[in-house]
């Protein structure tokens, strides 16, 4: 298991192209498909999950009793099948696309938080240009293709107006709410300090049953749309009303809380079990409805452009009951925006927004061309 001096620099390679990934993936708009496109590594990634069958999990199965037995040669045999498959590529592109996103997710819940219209203007104009990308890889615009596009801008368009921000930020505002009142009640009845607004009260479980079970859907459909070049699976968990709850639970893994370890291990199971699924299940449509197939992805981003329409409606509620570093506070008076689209008011940074969205179509334009050239 040495490394020479050009094993090095492909593992760099490998690394960054990770890293862009990452980038990709966490910004709506920005297709991780179409950057494997772009580095020329599309089919190759294609070729190593269509590996993976009955055969392939039982040889896996084996070295790992083989590691448990003897583990250096165990470990030496897991290596060499590893670059033997190319799982070992991937495996690098998994460590740098992880990089990527833990260091920005952070930085996207604040933006989230204190410039929602601003970041959605971003988002907004990156989506507008990327359209460009499924349209130019249709190869006839025929009927069936303007079906496929029609049935994605009106599946997108539901889905947003179904899913409403406002309805899931109360849900789990009114079950933290019970248990700061039963604590409330507790710390009463025992003649302690009873908790009030704004202060911590304790750590709790903020997730049921049912998160679980949606995150894990939503991380297998926007691994779907991930390996689809042009589409962004960032914009997915958007359209599906998930995409805050995973940046905020990936940036605050530094605290260390076992539900939140839980919570983003159970998106990844829906990531794993959806790429392994899917990869051949896109690659079976692709090759017998390649055409309608664009058609549709190219719908579903033009009815998500419903989505970012950065101007949302308000709604206030009087007290929200929020978890920050595992424990439950109140916050009152706070404004929530709503998937109710409106025109911009005076009160809304209106000429910040037109700059961003500008922005975000220049970025995206030149994303186009380099991928136009390779």
């Amino acid at each position: 298991m040495s490394f020479s001096s050009s094993a090095t620099s492909a593992t760099i390679k490998d690394l960054l192209m990770g890293f862009c990934l990452g980038v990709a993936n966490i910004i709506p708009g920005v297709s991780g498909g179409t950057f494997l496109l772009v580095f020329g590594i599309y089919e190759r990634v294609f070729s190593i999950l269509n590996q993976i069958n009955k055969s392939f999990v039982i040889k896996c199965l084996e070295l790992v009793r083989s590691c448990f037995r003897q583990p250096v040669q165990g470990i030496k045999n897991v290596y060499t099948f590893s670059r033997e498959t190319g799982f070992f590529f991937l495996f690098k592109l998994a460590a740098g696309t992880a990089v990527a996103i833990f260091a920005l997710s952070s930085l996207m819940k604040y933006l989230l938080l204190h410039h929602f219209c601003v970041t959605y203007s971003l988002f907004f104009g990156l989506i507008l240009v990327s359209i460009i990308i499924p349209v130019k890889m249709l190869k006839r615009f025929d009927i069936r293709a303007v079906l496929c596009l029609l049935a994605g801008i009106g599946i997108t368009v539901w889905v947003s107006a179904m899913v409403n921000p406002y309805d899931k930020i109360k849900m789990k505002s009114d079950h933290l709410a019970r248990v700061f009142q039963v604590q409330a009640i507790s710390a009463a009845g025992q003649g302690g300090a009873v908790p009030e607004s704004g202060k911590m009260v304790s750590t709790v479980q903020g997730y049921s049953s049912g998160d679980y079970l949606y995150i894990a859907l939503c991380g297998a459909l926007a691994i779907s749309a991930t390996v689809l070049p042009g589409v962004s699976g960032s914009l997915v968990l958007i359209l599906m009303g998930a995409y805050f709850d995973v940046i905020s639970a990936i940036s605050e893994l530094k605290f260390f809380h076992l539900e939140t370890f839980i919570f983003l291990g159970i998106f990844g199971l829906g990531v794993l079990f959806g790429g392994l699924l899917f990869a051949r299940l896109v690659s079976f449509v692709l090759f017998r409805y390649y055409n309608a197939t664009m058609g549709f992805l190219g719908g579903l981003m033009v009815g998500s452009l419903y989505a970012l329409w950065p101007f949302k409606q308000i709604m206030f509620m009087a007290q929200q009951y929020v978890k920050q570093a595992g424990e439950v506070i109140c916050i009152e008076n706070v404004a929530v925006q709503t998937n109710i689209n409106v025109l911009p008011t005076q009160d809304d940074p209106v000429i910040a927004a037109f700059v961003f969205f500008i922005l975000g179509c220049i970025l995206m334009m030149l994303f186009v061309r380099k991928e136009a050239v390779v």
